[in-house]
């Protein structure tokens, strides 16, 4: 399915940019307006760290914390609408897309027997959604703006422990959670001609944090607090409606 999700991006996304380089830089001397709505398509990376936080000292490690990276594809699509007064822009911007990020990593103490299934945190990562307010300088077809708000990502995590010589994990062991948290960066946009925009755009998304509350064979519970930073970096090509 996601292979299907990407070829289907890729292909729109590619669409997209041949469109948007067959239309004509402007005409020199005329002045570029970035008043008014527009839509558009983005595609790029992320990349982030989850930070793995063992609150209760699973099978009695006391520094059992520890992080991982995880990276992905990011892509959909975008729409807006821009206010210009002099050199002086500001916008309100909404996006909507995927934002595959799927990794795992164990605990680094353990009891017991090392195995692929032991104390194992992994997350998965699919819908993301942003609404943020943008402010930015305009010189003539270029916009440098930055740009920040809220941004959502829908996310399931887990913590298993397989390993019967150690603590087993019964039940709990994932949760799921559409993260709320917020998100800042900037970037550049050029108006073309006939409406078309192109552009890149950095964000850094903090997405605050998803427990795992999970009980053992015994009946003790543990939590596993797992605290999400993910950057973006994208293409942008838009059209001004």
């Amino acid at each position: 399915m996601k292979k299907l999700i990407l070829a289907g991006a890729a292909s729109v996304f590619m669409t997209g940019a041949a469109m948007a380089v067959d239309a004509p830089m402007m005409t020199p001397g005329v002045t570029y307006d970035w008043t008014g709505f527009y839509v558009g398509l983005f595609a790029g990376g992320a990349w982030g760290t989850v930070d793995v936080d063992d609150v209760d000292g699973y099978n009695g490690v006391t520094a059992g914390d520890f992080s991982y990276n995880v990276n992905g594809f990011h892509g959909g699509g975008l729409g807006g609408y821009s206010w210009q007064r002099d050199s002086l822009v500001f916008g309100v911007e909404g996006e909507l897309g995927y934002l595959g990020l799927d990794d795992s990593a164990q605990l680094p103490a353990f009891v017991g027997v090392r195995l692929p299934g032991d104390s194992r945190s992994s997350m998965d990562t699919g819908l993301f959604a942003s609404l943020t307010g943008r402010a930015g300088i305009a010189a003539g077809n270029l916009l440098f703006y930055i740009k920040g708000g809220v941004v959502g990502l829908d996310t399931d995590v887990s913590f298993i422990d397989t390993d019967p010589t150690g603590t087993t994990l019964a039940s709990g062991t994932s949760a799921s959670d559409f993260m709320v948290g917020w998100t800042g960066g900037g970037g550049l946009r050029i108006g073309l001609a006939n409406g078309w925009i192109v552009g890149g755009e950095y964000m850094y998304n903090d997405l605050g944090d998803i427990n795992v509350r999970a009980t053992s064979a015994g009946a003790t519970v543990f939590n596993f607090n797992h605290d999400v930073v993910v950057h973006t970096a994208k293409v942008v090509i838009g059209k001004r409606m």
